[in-house]
């Protein structure tokens, strides 16, 4: 199995040329240590014909043109994008659905109450149902699944676990949280088995908190991609670009007692790799005290374009 980063940036990431955090005045002054990213999504295929987003953000379009197995062609209106794996209704996941209007034919994963979403909240299926003939499959959680041809004996195929991450609604949608009192669960990490080498990726670029059940995916895993949003707690309070702190953001911070580094310090994985990174995340400077500290831990940062075979 296939995998391309095809961004690692969090909400937008880089470039936001308004923002005055050192990481940014760095891009806009031209140091060669930052490297601007796009929006954090994922490319999976199983047979390196068929490809899989994983999430939908703005940027999509550049993402597609960054990678050439995404390039449409040769017939008019042929594309090797064969669907898009969501892991929540937010707008940086959701809103590149909109861009993909001409893919006549794609499959949509994600769980229920994303799809309640994105039918009214976000109503991006009603806008989107003149324009192509989407199908929508349901991602339930805990459940492994496969993604693709479901003819028996095809060993070419993704087989997907969803795992509950976060309760915490979009801030467009939490007002009909309110009314129907939901419970779902709005956030999931999704575990990506290749059958064949029996080996995982886990990919959870949102974490609240490390559940059992969570852990319990990360130690099965070979590579991991987990949320790394932000270094420390008080990071965006400290700049006065915020007024509530990492965790109330529904991320936990990769330094400090009980972040994110020191609770995967015992996971065996082969490879630790911190995605959807904040731009006033320290970890982007190549030169950082804090980018050493993490890669002395065995972790590496993301970048767009990177890629591994699981």
């Amino acid at each position: 199995m296939r995998i391309k980063v095809l961004g690692a940036a969090a909400g937008g990431g880089f470039p936001q040329w308004n923002c005055a955090c050192p990481n940014c005045r760095g891009v806009r002054e031209g140091n060669d240590a930052l490297r601007p990213l796009l929006q954090s999504s994922l490319a999976v295929s199983a047979n390196a014909k068929d490809w899989y987003l994983i999430n939908a953000g703005p940027d999509v379009h550049r993402q597609i043109e960054s990678f050439s197995a995404l390039h449409p062609g040769p017939g008019i209106r042929e594309t090797p994008l064969a669907g898009v794996i969501l892991t929540d209704a937010e707008l940086d996941h959701t809103i590149g659905l909109l861009s993909l209007r001409e893919g006549s034919s794609l499959t949509i994963y994600g769980t229920e109450i994303v799809r309640k979403s994105l039918q009214s909240a976000f109503p991006v299926i009603p806008m989107l149902q003149n324009y192509c003939s989407w199908e929508w499959q349901i991602l339930s959680p805990d459940v492994r699944q496969r993604v693709g041809s479901l003819e028996e004996g095809t060993k070419e195929t993704i087989t997907v676990e969803t795992v509950p991450v976060s309760k915490k609604a979009p801030l467009y949608a939490r007002w009909s949280q309110q009314d129907d009192g939901s419970k779902d669960f709005w956030e999931v990490g999704l575990v990506f088995h290749n059958e064949s080498s029996d080996r995982r990726l886990a990919y959870f670029p949102t974490l609240e908190s490390i559940t059992p059940s969570i852990e319990s995916c990360l130690r099965k895993a070979d590579i991991l991609m987990v949320d790394g949003t932000f270094w420390s707690e008080n990071e965006l309070v400290r700049m006065g670009a915020a007024v509530r702190d990492s965790r109330s953001m529904g991320h936990l911070p990769i330094s400090g007692q009980s972040g994110i580094a020191e609770r995967l310090a015992s996971i065996p994985a082969k490879r630790k790799i911190m995605i959807h990174i904040n731009n006033s995340n320290p970890i982007l400077k190549k030169d950082s005290i804090e980018r050493y500290a993490l890669e002395q831990l065995g972790f590496e940062v993301a970048y767009d374009g990177m890629e591994v075979e699981v």
